[in-house]
């Protein structure tokens, strides 16, 4: 039987802030039903039964909302290393679990690529937190002396999979079979 660890994000902590939780919630309800364009802070606020606010108190932007919903739902996938795969073979596999993380929400995978490219400096911080998220989970893959050059190379790799598949490139699935191709050729078989 292999040897598997799991390991917790950084900063791993539980929401226990209910008007933060009701809030992300919220969010994801109304993604299912509008646009994200058509989403407003107002209408979080109404569907959190919060004032705006309270709301603007939690949060400066949709944007920062969209942006604590990804890094949530990124930091509750599991971080399993099975140190008896070969490097590319654990790398495929973590990329594929973050790739397909949205593919059944495709509302919310294309709310989530607009948050975390916009300008908003209130989502920022999210983003360097997912940024360190991304970096974590791709040295622990790689396990420790992987040249920073190719840990960076993989990580641009998933990020660009990730917002092309939910900008409606290829299906999600086709992104992280593409991704695969992409960590051969940067992580050969003993890598």
């Amino acid at each position: 039987m292999a040897d598997v660890v799991h390991l917790r994000s950084y900063d791993d902590r539980r929401r226990d802030d209910e008007v933060t939780r009701d809030v992300l919630r919220a969010t994801v309800e109304l993604l299912r039903e509008v646009p994200y364009a058509g989403v407003t802070m107002r209408a979080i606020a109404h569907r959190a039964d919060v004032s705006v606010g309270t709301l603007r108190e939690h949060f400066w932007s949709k944007d920062a909302i969209v942006a604590e919903i990804y890094l949530d739902r990124l930091r509750a996938v599991p971080l399993d290393v099975d140190v008896d795969l070969g490097a590319q073979e654990r790398i495929v596999a973590q990329f594929s679990a973050l790739v397909m993380l949205l593919a059944d929400e495709p509302a919310l995978a294309a709310a989530c690529s607009a948050a975390l490219v916009c300008g908003d400096l209130s989502v920022r911080s999210v983003r360097e937190r997912i940024h360190a998220e991304y970096h974590r989970r791709v040295r622990t893959m790689l396990r420790s002396g992987a040249w920073p050059e190719i840990t960076e190379t993989l990580e641009f790799g998933l990020v660009g999979a990730l917002v092309h598949a939910s900008c409606g490139g290829p299906t999600f699935q086709e992104a992280a079979d593409d991704l695969a191709n992409v960590v051969a050729a940067v992580l050969p078989d003993g890598g």
